[in-house]
């Protein structure tokens, strides 16, 4: 595994070859482990802070379930462009970490490097999307009362799925590529691919 970590780290920039599908699959692995345990200690103590926050200005204006819930959505809705933000930078780095072995996977195929276009567009466009769907879900929470909550999160889940929709099928493009079946021995990108 640290071999196929290494070698697509080493070729982060070189579109050019081929790479088997263990190790595009590592690097893959280690690469969305990284991005998401930075992007969690990030946002975990932005969102128990504000939740807390919400908690105590709830319960100082009333001993009131629903108030002091009403007062947390408002207060994690505070934060939503600070998450909105990292989201698209862990966007961007999902993009360059990931660029070029997409291509080397897409080679192994014998499938030009172009088709990495198609979800890095997705992608592009779900990150274009994420100011206006954090907007949605800010405002769906800020409307979530006490009195109806599963009313309030189905508002909020539904305001945020449509435009997440592009993003995952930058993903389901992104395993398609993965699992496809190398050509056996050399090919038109090159020898027999990298694998570990």
């Amino acid at each position: 595994m640290g071999q196929a970590i290494r070698h697509g780290l080493a070729g982060l920039f070189r579109f050019t070859g081929r790479d088997g599908r263990q190790a595009f699959w590592y690097y893959v692995l280690f690469v969305y482990l990284v991005v998401t345990a930075i992007s969690t200690a990030v946002t975990m103590p932005l969102t128990m802070r504000a939740a807390m926050t919400g908690v105590q200005q709830g319960m100082a204006q009333a001993r009131d379930p629903a108030a002091t819930q009403a007062a947390v959505m408002a207060q994690v809705s505070e934060i939503m462009p600070i998450i909105m933000v990292l989201g698209m930078i862990t966007g961007v780095v999902m993009i360059v970490l990931l660029g070029a072995a997409i291509v080397r996977r897409l080679h192994d195929s014998s499938m030009p490097g172009a088709w990495a276009l198609a979800p890095f567009v997705c992608q592009l466009v779900s990150l274009i999307n994420t100011p206006a769907q954090f907007e949605r879900v800010g405002e769906a929470m800020k409307q979530i009362d006490g009195t109806n909550p599963m009313a309030g999160f189905s508002m909020m889940q539904n305001s945020a799925s449509a435009s997440s929709l592009v993003g995952w099928v930058a993903i389901a493009l992104v395993v398609w590529f993965g699992v496809r079946k190398s050509t056996e021995g050399a090919n038109r990108y090159g020898e027999s691919p990298f694998n570990v």
